[in-house]
């Protein structure tokens, strides 16, 4: 059901560092892979989609910056039409009155003896509450070289992978009776999404 989710919107304060990159979020859905699961006593889900929206901010020498990411909730698919319609029904997530689930970061430090790794700190909002979360995230910027092998637009890449477990009743989504052994509490999300500097253009 449920999360992505990453996910958020409005990119977070710290201090501003003057060799910060914005990266954004959203050229293209093959750039986007974001996966939850549910492990249940008697039955796996795995639902995934490929749209979001977002910044990414960052000093990758220094491991500092922000991000901000966005997931609207009807994109999320299961792979069951039926399981898709009631995840996003007013009994799950509620899609017609909480359309997104969003992350806003707080707070990026780098992560001990890693090059790549930083703690993010920051807000998650899913079903209309917002609890802070911390997760480990892996970016790194691709080299040029590879970047033009994969044909991605021009520009400078980065990409960023994460993993984090999201509690459904902690927002407030409850499973309906009758479901329980079917459907797990907690939702694994994970998600490798890559961000570019060329500007996305929106869709007239």
């Amino acid at each position: 059901m449920k999360q992505l989710a990453i996910v958020a919107v409005a990119a977070a304060g710290l201090a501003f560092s003057a060799d910060e990159t914005t990266f954004h979020i959203g050229h293209h859905e093959k750039f986007i892979n974001i996966t939850f699961d549910s492990n249940a006593d008697i039955e796996t889900i795995v639902g995934t989609t490929n749209k979001a929206r977002g910044t990414v901010k960052a000093d990758l020498e220094k491991g500092v910056g922000s991000v901000s990411l966005t997931v609207p909730v009807a994109s999320l698919k299961t792979g069951i039409d039926m399981r898709d319609e009631h995840l996003r029904s007013d009994k799950w997530l509620d899609a017609e009155k909480f359309p997104e689930i969003k992350f806003a970061s707080k707070k990026v430090e780098p992560v001990k003896d890693s090059k790549s790794k930083v703690k993010v700190t920051g807000e998650f909002t899913m079903h209309g509450v917002t609890k802070e979360v911390t997760v480990v995230v892996d970016w790194k910027e691709l080299p040029a070289e590879a970047v033009k092998k994969a044909q991605f637009p021009e520009g400078r890449w980065l990409k960023f992978s994460t993993e984090f477990p999201v509690k459904l009743s902690d927002y407030g989504v409850a499973i309906p009776e009758g479901v329980g052994p079917k459907v797990s509490d907690t939702w694994t999300v994970k998600m490798t999404v890559f961000a570019g500097t060329a500007e996305i253009k929106e869709k007239k």
